[in-house]
């Protein structure tokens, strides 16, 4: 974490909470965006301030212009932890009521179909170079495959080193995830051909890099954000036009693929009670609870889509030589 980042007068306490909330388990990307975002908003509209006051939290917890009500609840969420970890340290800071952290509406994810997914990866496949994103041509086939095929987190691929990704194996060891948990995730003999091929191209743009997948000979990773936005190029170049006007987020990939993981049990005539924890230890899940919301996605993608084959366990789709 680089303290320089953060330019308010609330800097050094931003950066012990984040530090406190690392060491009791919790990733750092899951506060990283938040704090920067409000740690700007502090210098931009009170530059002067030195307390969190009850006129900055108001204003921080106002909707703003195109905004959903679940974003701005994780807003003020966001910021309820920090005054809450301030408090607790003896520094004064406003306290949030507790009305204006509202439950979160339920959030759909985008399921796809078929014809979808087909569409996205040739848009992915023929996504053109671009000067100012490094080598994102290399990059898009290969990462939204590995979120599609293996279920895993952006912030996941993002972390990838090289050593991490054992292709004489073909798996990838997911190091200090969500939770500061570690696990390996099996990989498709395709999906690791695959790897093994870009691996081969993008040794010899950068060799000595240190992440599966970054942009410059600089060893830093893609970041959560590139990922979005390489995303939606891909879905533009591939002309998608999504259902409801909904655009789907990377992390939609994960919930795909634990669908089609269900969809294939159902298929096959399996206990999915009983098959829900070999499920859970392969995402990474910290309880079932979070795996058995899966089952119940299964019958809305159904009908909302119209299919009616229930199909079977990711591949790498559409990919050709």
């Amino acid at each position: 974490m680089n303290k320089a980042s953060y330019i308010s007068k609330f800097a050094d306490y931003i950066e012990k909470y984040i530090l406190f909330k690392c060491a009791v388990g919790y990733s750092e990307s899951s506060y990283l965006t938040r704090m920067k975002q409000f740690d700007r908003f502090c210098a931009e509209r009170f530059p002067e301030s030195e307390t969190i006051s009850e006129e900055i939290v108001s204003e921080w917890s106002c909707r703003q212009d195109g905004e959903s009500e679940n974003n701005r609840i994780q807003r003020v969420s966001a910021l309820k932890g920090l005054v809450d970890y301030l408090n607790a340290s003896g520094i004064k800071a406003y306290s949030i009521p507790e009305g204006w952290t509202a439950r979160q509406k339920p959030f759909m994810p985008y399921l796809y179909s078929d014809s979808e997914l087909r569409q996205f990866f040739q848009g992915a496949d023929s996504i053109p170079p671009c000067p100012l994103s490094g080598p994102r041509e290399l990059i898009a086939p290969v990462v939204f495959r590995m979120h599609f095929c293996c279920g895993l987190r952006p912030q996941e691929t993002t972390a990838l080193r090289c050593e991490d990704v054992n292709m004489a194996e073909s798996a990838l060891y997911i190091a200090d995830s969500k939770g500061h948990k570690d696990r390996i995730v099996p990989m498709s003999r395709d999906l690791c051909m695959l790897c093994r091929k870009y691996d081969d191209v993008i040794s010899r743009i950068f060799p000595a890099r240190k992440y599966f997948f970054q942009r410059t000979a600089e060893c830093i990773p893609v970041t959560t954000e590139w990922q979005g936005d390489l995303f939606r190029s891909c879905a533009k170049h591939a002309g998608m036009a999504f259902r409801n006007g909904r655009w789907p987020r990377v992390y939609d990939f994960r919930h795909n693929f634990a669908t089609h993981v269900v969809r294939k049990w159902v298929a096959e005539g399996k206990n999915v009670s009983a098959m829900l924890p070999y499920l859970s230890t392969y995402m990474g899940h910290s309880s079932l609870n979070a795996t058995a919301y899966y089952v119940h996605l299964v019958p809305e993608h159904l009908t909302e889509t119209g299919l009616t084959a229930w199909g079977c366990m990711p591949e790498v789709p559409g990919y050709e030589e």
